[in-house]
């Protein structure tokens, strides 16, 4: 089949081996990309995790102040697309930083590992803003140099409950300098904390951020 695959898989449905061969892909796409058009050896870069905020200039929560690195959103916008970053949230103003590529290539979503209820009033008062168990977030969609990269379909995962992870076969790739945008496709409006972390790395000349 000669077709792109874009669509995200749950982990449960793929063998470890599966799981890794889609990250070196990513890896590999970003780090070949990035010697080329930096003119650098691949020995003079750097692999590493991304920091929601400094790396993605995702705004995650709406009482943070400065750089908050974390994979909380606080979802208070209503029903359809949210953007999560960008200046402002939902502004469509974002550029990858000079020197840095981003690839992406799945999503984690962790509400089951949180609470987010801050007294005994919100546990008993039930609903969506004290109970994290209710998904809200159905699709996430990246934008890169003004055409739409992907539409990821989150509920692919809703129904293992054991790990709520999902991957996709094709990295999305957010080149230096080139603009982006991130978006949640909310179902439910509510206030609640949605705790999606999207997976990925940076790569990036050492010392520019970390030198190992």
């Amino acid at each position: 089949m000669g077709a792109t695959l874009t669509n995200m898989v749950p982990i449960q449905e793929l063998t470890p081996g599966q799981v890794g061969a889609i990250r070196n892909t990513a890896i590999n796409y970003a780090v070949g990309t990035a010697s080329k058009e930096l003119g650098l050896a691949q020995e003079r870069l750097v692999v590493r995790d991304i920091r929601p905020n400094e790396d993605l200039q995702m705004l995650l929560s709406d009482d943070a102040t400065g750089t908050v690195n974390n994979w909380h959103f606080d979802a208070t916008s209503g029903t359809g697309w949210v953007g999560v970053s960008g200046p402002s949230a939902g502004s469509g103003g974002e550029s990858m930083s000079d020197q840095k590529y981003v690839a992406l290539f799945g999503a984690r979503d962790l509400r089951l590992t949180a609470f987010e209820a801050s007294s005994a009033a919100d546990v008993s008062a039930g609903g969506l803003a004290s109970n994290p168990c209710m998904p809200v977030v159905s699709l996430i969609r990246i934008t890169v140099g003004g055409a739409y990269k992907v539409i990821w379909d989150t509920r692919c995962m809703q129904g293992y409950t054991d790990s709520l992870v999902a991957f996709s076969p094709s990295p999305v790739l957010i080149p230096q300098n080139t603009s982006y945008h991130i978006e949640y496709y909310f179902d439910e409006a509510t206030d609640i904390t949605v705790f999606m972390q999207l997976i990925g790395v940076v790569v990036e000349p050492r010392g520019l951020t970390i030198s190992p």
